[in-house]
């Protein structure tokens, strides 16, 4: 919900000083759409809206929580030489990929001790995700994330998308966190932005039986 309130403030903001820059609001589709029914579809189940600016314009953009694609044989084979070079592992031709991506750096806590309380992050998250499927689980991060003893990273091998292969096929978008499920057979479903273990568990359930 922070999110939505920051856009709603944008919008407002710009609203405001809209004789310095013109701004330009698109839905999901990349349809230009009034602000009216930009704040009206902005809905933080189905999507999220996002305040983007360059030197002449600035526009906000809905974008899906949960994408749908298949990725071809190519793409598929890429993708998992890619995970094993990071990850210094093979994927099993039978293995449904899980990956857990953070694209961005929480603010820099008072106390150096404090760890994040995101559910994905618990140990019960990879015992359950196992006895729903066969899953081979990653976790990445974008280059740009630097505190990573934040995401408990003397219990989880964090692998840094140092070629920023999976941001820019999956996660274009600086939100907190993201998952992607991939298929045996290229099929793959993403969930953009902050979610709980219950989310990907469900999804699991649902795509990988």
């Amino acid at each position: 919900m922070k999110i939505l309130s920051l856009i709603l403030i944008s919008i407002i903001s710009i609203t405001s000083y809209s004789q310095e820059k013109p701004i330009k609001f698109y839905d999901e589709n990349g349809s230009e759409i009034t602000g009216e029914s930009f704040i009206k579809k902005n809905d933080y189940i189905k999507n999220l809206g996002l305040y983007f600016e360059n030197d002449t314009i600035k526009y906000s953009i809905l974008v899906k929580r949960m994408n749908f694609g298949k990725l071809n044989n190519n793409e598929l084979n890429y993708l998992k030489d890619y995970l094993n070079e990071l990850s210094n592992s093979k994927i099993d031709s039978t293995e449904n990929i899980v990956i857990n991506y953070i694209t961005s750096t929480p603010k820099k806590a008072k106390d150096p001790r404090l760890r994040s309380t995101w559910n994905v992050l618990d140990k019960d998250y990879l015992k359950k995700l196992h006895k729903i499927s066969n899953i081979k689980q990653f976790w990445v991060n974008s280059p740009n994330v630097y505190n990573l003893k934040y995401f408990h990273s003397n219990k989880l091998n964090w692998l840094n998308d140092k070629r920023q292969v999976l941001k820019k096929m999956f996660f274009p978008y600086e939100i907190y966190g993201h998952t992607l499920i991939v298929k045996p057979n290229g099929f793959y479903v993403s969930y953009i932005g902050e979610h709980g273990k219950d989310k990907i568990w469900a999804l699991a359930k649902k795509y990988l039986k």
